[in-house]
């Protein structure tokens, strides 16, 4: 269940379609709530950040083997489809 806006917010239902043309790093999404007389464009962009990388200690404390990469994200909605 979603719900933003209080009463007159869509309380279930709530789609949002991504756009053919997204890509890992950019991407569009139609959000769209049932009994909504109002659809909203969101932009997610994902934003790479090595300073958010983690490394899990590993054997004796030392640094492990792995880096899981950190990724940061912008988020802007606007009124209407995309």
């Amino acid at each position: 269940m979603t719900q933003n806006g209080g009463a007159a917010a869509p309380q279930s239902g709530v789609d949002a379609y991504p756009v053919p043309t997204n890509t890992d790093t950019d991407a569009h999404f139609t959000v769209k709530g049932d009994g909504a007389g109002t659809a909203f464009c969101v932009h997610i962009e994902r934003i790479r950040s090595k300073e958010d990388d983690y490394t899990p200690p590993g054997v004796a404390g030392a640094l492990g083997p792995v880096t899981y990469r950190g990724y940061r994200l912008d988020v802007e909605g606007e009124g209407g489809e995309c």
